[in-house]
This record gives structure tokens, sequence and C-alpha cells, in this order.
């Protein structure tokens, strides 16, 4: 599906004379991002050998760098994040009989899929492998071209010789900041408005910190192993919660930069900061690897088994972002590990024995979780006819295998947990009253059998833990849990 207009106030180019082409810029202009970075990513998450034999081509320049990139993987161009006030801008210029060119230093074949797919322009000239087509090259070239003048719409510091030099000038985004600067030139000047931007909330949203929830898991064994009133441990451990916090939200972020094609393609997803352009690619990439950097630090400091750990969870959620989540069936099972793996950091940051009922019962809970956010994702594309989910291994027709493998999980886990409670030796021994402890197993039933239910019915349109998190009658089961536990003790 092609852009949708923008709701926004556009401006008109009737100042200038209609016999002036309109000259667009792709990087930052006609698109919020920035065409090499993207180029760049999808190679190394989608193609990273031929990434590799590109190599020799990063020392000839860049223009031989983005057309071995272009080479490598074209860019979707219907997936690009593009600037909604721009491509109506073009729309009216053309009605007005005006010609659009897309003039670009993005490589060549990158521009003639952009204008294909659009459908907007009279022609478009990128960089051809030799020539990077940017600032004062690019200036050359349109001054070749459009020897009787041009508008030129752009939006960095590199376009000012190029809007000094034009016929007319169209800020763009950050290049509005320059307006005082193009004016004194004597060059009529348009700026399109600037979008609103809230970084704090966009970087929030795109670290995921309402998903650190899924990490206060790091903390149950200092409740089931009854040191919660160990001060010492409960410091330790809130560091290597926060020190998780970090590494956890920088594969967020790589998963977000692997699968943007898919995202922009989602229904919901495609409102992601980085997906929707309000967080470049590259901004995502570093403060990735700074959080990288940042946790693993503080993990190796606290404990090195700890930080053995949260290597292994590193290098299984990489190849899921990069993989596995593409493999029907396997990427519920990592999922569930995933999700273990959590417990088992407090259990090392402690120096707690390994429980195997513990264990065995968190990866049937949360494979059973996982598949019934996997369920309704089948059930939703099946209802609508639809034949693939789009970054997914399953197909719509597999609704009723994960029904039924949701199912068995669910019922595994809970015969693990009543099993737990009637053979533990040390059941009896750390609680005065064990009786209490089978509401556990009766509310955990309740709670999945109305997460399936509402899976089911395709009512279930959040993680089902961010909807637990959101959800009252989850609350209630919870205290009503807790409030077993301490009746126990």
């Amino acid at each position: 599906m092609k852009p949708r207009q923008n709701e926004m106030k556009v401006i008109d180019l009737d100042c200038f004379d209609r016999q002036l082409p309109l000259i667009c810029d792709l990087d930052g202009t006609l698109i919020k991002s920035d065409s090499l970075h993207e180029n760049l990513f999808d190679a190394f998450f989608h193609s990273p050998r031929q990434l590799l034999r590109t190599i020799p081509n990063w020392f000839k320049g860049r223009a031989a760098l983005k057309e071995a990139l272009a080479n490598v993987r074209s860019i979707e161009p219907q997936s690009l994040p593009y600037r909604e006030q721009m491509l109506e801008l073009i729309r009216r210029a053309q009605s007005a009989g005006r010609e659009t060119y897309l003039v670009t230093a993005a490589d060549q074949s990158i521009a003639n899929d952009v204008i294909s797919y659009l459908g907007s322009f009279d022609g478009a000239k990128g960089s051809n492998g030799s020539l990077n087509l940017k600032s004062r090259r690019k200036l050359q070239w349109l001054q070749e071209s459009f020897p009787e003048g041009f508008i030129y719409a752009g939006d960095s510091a590199a376009d000012l010789p190029i809007w000094e030099a034009a016929s007319g000038a169209v800020l763009v985004g950050n290049g509005v900041k320059f307006e005082n600067q193009v004016r004194e030139a004597g060059v009529k000047v348009r700026t399109l408005s600037l979008e609103k931007r809230y970084p704090v909330k966009d970087w929030l949203s795109e670290l995921r910190i309402h998903q650190w929830s899924k990490n206060l898991l790091i903390f149950l064994p200092l409740f089931l192993g009854r040191i919660v009133d160990d001060f010492h441990a409960v410091l330790k451990t809130t560091a290597g919660f926060l020190a998780f916090g970090l590494i956890v939200s920088a594969t967020y972020i790589i998963n977000d930069l692997a699968d943007l094609e898919a995202d922009r393609a989602h229904a919901t997803k495609r409102f992601r900061a980085i997906a929707a352009g309000r967080i470049s690619v590259i901004s995502g990439f570093l403060a990735c690897l700074f959080m990288l950097a940042a946790g693993i630090g503080m993990a190796l400091l606290l404990d090195h088994q700890f930080a053995l750990v949260v290597s292994v969870y590193l290098a299984l959620t990489l190849a899921y972002s990069l993989r596995l989540k593409r493999v029907a069936l396997l990427d519920v099972t990592v999922i569930g590990a995933l999700f273990t793996l959590r417990i088992v950091m407090g259990q090392v940051l402690n120096g707690l024995a390994f429980s195997p009922w513990l264990l065995s019962f968190s990866a049937m809970f949360f494979i059973s979780l996982a598949l019934a956010k996997r369920h309704v994702e089948a059930m939703r594309a099946c209802s609508v006819g639809k034949d693939v989910i789009e970054g997914r291994g399953y197909l719509p027709d597999d609704w009723p295998l994960t029904l039924g493998y949701g199912l068995a999980s669910t019922s595994a886990s809970l015969v693990i947990m009543l099993l737990f409670l009637a053979l533990e030796p040390r059941v009896t021994q750390l609680y005065h009253n064990p009786a209490w402890l089978y509401v556990a197993p009766l509310g955990v039933s309740i709670w999945l059998q109305r997460i399936w239910l509402l899976s089911h019915r395709m009512e279930l349109h959040d993680d089902p833990i961010v909807f637990a998190l959101n959800d009252k009658t989850s609350w209630f089961v919870g205290a009503l849990i807790a409030s077993a536990f301490v009746m126990a003790m």
C-alpha cells in the first residue's frame, strides 16, 4: 500500500515560476531515514556473506560502496518511511504542471526503484558507482541539466550550496534551521513545518522499558529460596536486573533493525520509532552498542557465572532475531528457554541450587504463552484470508497446531507444579502450612484458561505478559497466589 497523504498543512509553490522544475532529494527529505544505512543493515542481517564480499569496495569511495550494497540487496521501496508532506507537495506540483525529479546521492538503482513505486516523478538521477552525487557535485549536475533554474528540496548542510544557487528552496526536516542563511543569499524559501517530536517517549518506547517487567523473574529465586530478607542478595539481584535490562533493551533494537521491512508492513509495528523513521537506524545501532557494553560490563563485575548466563541469553536471542524466529515451533521453544534463563540468572547470582521442578515448569509455562501469541496471529491471518504471516514461519492454517501444542504445554506446566507440591520434600520443610500452596496451580490454571480463551477468540491484542500487566483479573489472580504463599509460610 502506498503512503497515505498527510493530514498537516502542506506548502504550495505558487510563488515560483511554474516553468521551474522541482528537484527533490531522497535521504532525509522524501524519506525520513538514510537509504545507505538501511541498505547496510539490511545486508548485515539478511545477506552477511554477500556483505563481506563488498569490503574491498569500501576503500573505493562512497559511491562504490553504495553501488555494492545495492547489488547485495535492493531496498524495497514500499517499506521506506516516506515523508507525507513531501509526497503531497510533489502531487500538487505535478497537478499544477510542474516537472518533478528525484536527484539523490543514493545509488541510481534505488532512485529508479523509488520513482517506479511512487509513479510521481518525471525522472531520477543518483550516484553511479564512481560519482557520489552529493553537495557541489550534485549542484554541478543540476546546473548542467537545468540551466534555466530549478527549485530544490533538501534537508541538510550538504544541500546549502545547492539552495544558494537555486531559483527557489524548500527546506525539509533539519534543513529548516538554515532558513535565514538561505534567505540572505537572496533565494525564495518555503519550509515544511516540523513534525512534533517526542524523543524521550520514542526512546522509552523503543527500549521497551515496560518489557523490563518480564525481567522481574530474576527475583523469583529470592522468594522461593526464602532469602528475600537478605539485603545483600536483594541489592546484588537489583544490580543484575539493571544490567540485564540494558542488554534486553539492546536486543529489542537489534530485533527492530533486523525486522524493519516486516515491521513496516505490520498493522501496529510500523508505528515503532525506528520503523517510522523517528529514530534513525544508525542512532539505534549506536545506542545498542553502548547498552551492550554497559550491561555486559556490569554483569562481569557482579558475578562471572551471571555474566556467562547473560552471554548465553544474548547469543540465543540474537539467533532468535536473525533466524530462529522464522522457524515454526522452534521459535516458541527458544522463547521458553529465554524466560527460563532469567530465573537461572537469579539463582547463579545468589549461589542457589538449581530446581529442575522450577525450570521445567517455567519452560512449559512460557512456551504455552508464546504459542498463545502465535495462535492469535494465525487465527487473525486465517480469518482475513491471508496466505502467509509476515516475519514468521507459520501459515494461517497452522492454527490447529498452535492450539494443540499450546494447550498441551499448559497442561504440562500444571502437572509439573502439582507433582512438585506433592513430591518435593523441601515443600514441607520450608512452609508451615503447605496446603495453601495448592492455590497456586489453581490460580495459574484459571489464568491460562482465560489467556487461551481470549487467544482463540482473537481478543488477545498484546503479548500475554504485557496483557497481564494491564488486566485487572490477572492482578486479582496474582494477588490470590501471593496471599496463598503468605498463608503457607
